[in-house]
């Protein structure tokens, strides 16, 4: 197991390769041809630095756009881009990825599910986590500054693998804590109920940042923790829907257990946390920050809440002003229940269906 394919080579991609490496595995990175011509310096030296709170130099075993070279003899496959690319990279699988190798997403976004519908009864088994482990930015060739480590949750598909491979995940980043399925894990994101309102506040700022650029966390106003708080609490009720108690951004904000966090407590976490405020950015419209968290989290949550029979005015409304924004319908770009590979399934067969795989 200590030899590893990684799926990305961008901020968090890089740091994670450093990481892994640094502990002594061996790590073949893929990246897109389209992409990878800007990264010669990679290919050539194999080498990258990050420091911050994490102080590695570390060398990975190749860099390559051969995804079939990139995953052979590995058993798990790690990807780690924005989950705009999930699609793009289940399509590049179909056909060379074996079925027992292990998909490990970072982070997944509903993502297990996506796959599953692509490549079908190819699809191995998957891991799914809720967030990126770093707060991390590439600044030059060959180094990055990681601000903060996040701990991980993770969630299996089928659900009963944890049993056989929860102790090998937990070694590449430790997991503290294990969601009942990849269902509760995609609500369970951090980033669409946390950087949605400081987007729809700030969007005039993002837009026409200032020469020093902009920076969400220093701009996290009392508006946007009230718009925060305001999306959790829907997506709580669709958790609670489903039979789950789903307390992410009290997670983020190291709240007790049982603790329903207010705006006031949100807007402290947020300009208190020194791993966050030193973050740039967004500093235009289709930054991730609005053009990931919102098809792929937003509009998801909206599609579960309707089969829950939920109501979800706040979501509905940012997913509405973005796609006014960007003059592009989120509604149909975004993970709908078709996409999902959940169209036409009840709630009791849609939980029956990520506790074992099979509808």
């Amino acid at each position: 197991m200590k030899k590893i394919a990684l799926i990305g080579a961008g901020n968090g991609a890089q740091t994670m390769a450093a990481d892994l490496a640094s502990r002594g595995y061996e790590v073949n990175m893929y990246e897109q041809s389209a992409f990878i011509g800007k990264l010669g310096w990679l290919k050539e030296s194999k080498t990258i630095r990050v420091t911050g709170v994490l102080n590695v130099t570390a060398k990975i075993a190749m860099l390559t756009d051969n995804l079939a070279e990139a995953i052979k003899d590995v058993t798990y496959i790690l990807v780690v881009t924005p989950s705009f690319a999930h699609e793009t990279i289940a399509e590049q699988l179909k056909g060379i990825i074996r079925k027992d190798q292990v998909l490990v997403l970072y982070p997944g976004a509903f993502a297990a599910l996506v796959f599953k519908k692509i490549l079908g009864d190819e699809c191995p088994v998957i891991a799914e986590a809720n967030n990126l482990p770093y707060d991390t930015r590439l600044k030059g060739e060959g180094l990055a500054f990681c601000s903060g480590i996040n701990p991980i949750n993770m969630a299996f598909f089928p659900a009963d693998a944890k049993d056989t491979y929860y102790d090998d995940i937990n070694d590449f980043i430790p997991i503290q804590y294990t969601y009942r399925d990849v269902l509760e894990c995609g609500l369970s994101l951090v980033n669409p109920a946390l950087h949605s309102g400081a987007c729809v506040i700030n969007i005039g700022m993002i837009e026409q940042p200032s020469r020093g650029g902009f920076h969400m966390y220093e701009h996290f106003t009392a508006g946007a923790a009230k718009l925060d708080v305001a999306l959790d609490r829907e997506r709580k009720e669709i958790g609670k829907a489903l039979g789950y108690d789903l307390r992410p951004i009290e997670d983020f904000a190291g709240k007790p257990a049982g603790h329903q966090i207010n705006w006031k407590e949100l807007y402290m976490q947020m300009h208190g946390d020194v791993a966050l405020t030193a973050i740039s950015g967004p500093n235009d419209i289709w930054n991730r920050y609005l053009t990931e968290d919102c098809p792929n989290g937003l509009v998801p949550w909206v599609a579960i809440a309707e089969l829950c029979g939920v109501a979800t005015p706040t979501m509905r409304a940012i997913i509405t002003i973005y796609s006014h924004i960007h003059e592009r319908d989120w509604w149909q770009v975004g993970r709908k229940l078709d996409r999902l590979g959940l169209d036409g399934m009840t709630k009791e067969q849609v939980l029956e269906f990520v506790k074992t795989g099979k509808k």
